[in-house]
């Protein structure tokens, strides 16, 4: 039997308070980055002291702030986050709601905590050596996510020769197998037309690469249908398509001579 140890920890960050005036010889010599998550709600505490490594009363300070920065120096959208003290003597938090961090990517950030005392800003420092800008890492999501919808806007034109020249517009190939816990077994495509008069293709294959020959060897044909010029979205639903790796649309005009109607947007959940 496998054992899990967990720990309930605080996200404690120790600060300096310099009211005095001087430094004393003790020294951060370790400081640790400070780790946020998407997907959740990061309550950071900081542990405020003075130089005498005391906790300060909090009442003395007021409008305690964090500055959260990227790497260019440019402030969070809503930042500064205010930070409220707590009930305990010089321990003060802040949460920064996750849907701050929703549309950022992984990355390392600086942030930086002020405060006002006796009317003048004050910086709270990391350490004795006057260090007032910590690390903190943007880790990737602790929460389960939803994954996004893949939406397809481009289609190249390709020939095709016969007893007549048809011409037809084709998607790059779309992904349906990713690396996850839950097999995709059916996909949801919205599509959009703009006064499309034709018939669109609908391909899947098992190819675990893309290749010239992949869907027009050994793809197979999921479903074809027709639009008219009164058309301008339709939903389709695919299910047992777990064994199928990639997919792809066409579409082609009945009137080979015609230079408009297309397909704008194609939507895969």
């Amino acid at each position: 039997m496998q054992k899990i140890s967990t720990y309930l920890y605080p996200n404690r960050i120790e600060l300096l308070a310099d009211l005095a005036g001087f430094t004393v010889e003790y020294t951060n010599v370790y400081q640790r980055n400070v780790k946020i998550y998407h997907g959740i709600d990061n309550t950071l505490e900081f542990d405020i002291k003075n130089a005498d490594q005391k906790r300060i009363d909090l009442s003395t300070l007021s409008n305690i702030q964090l500055n959260i920065m990227d790497a260019s120096g440019l402030a969070l959208h809503n930042s500064p986050y205010t930070v409220t003290p707590t009930a305990i003597a010089g321990i003060a938090a802040v949460t920064i709601p996750q849907d701050d961090l929703a549309d950022l990517d992984h990355q390392f950030l600086t942030y930086s905590v002020s405060a006002i005392k006796s009317g003048n800003e004050v910086l709270l420092y990391g350490d004795t050596k006057f260090g007032a800008v910590g690390k903190m890492e943007l880790v990737g999501d602790a929460m389960p996510v939803i994954r996004d919808d893949q939406v397809i806007t481009s289609f190249y034109k390709d020939l095709q020769y016969g007893t007549s020249i048809v011409e037809y517009f084709h998607c790059s190939a779309i992904p349906l197998r990713f690396y996850e816990a839950v097999p995709t077994t059916v996909a949801s495509i919205d599509f959009r037309f703009d006064a499309l008069v034709g018939t669109v293709l609908v391909e899947g294959t098992k190819d675990a690469s893309i290749s010239s020959e992949t869907f027009t060897l050994r793809g197979t044909v999921l479903e074809t249908f027709t639009v008219n010029s009164t058309t301008t979205n339709l939903l389709k639903t695919y299910t047992d398509i777990g064994d199928y790796t990639y997919i792809r649309i066409s579409y082609s005009r009945t009137n080979p001579l015609a230079t408009t109607g297309t397909i704008t947007k194609v939507t895969v959940s």
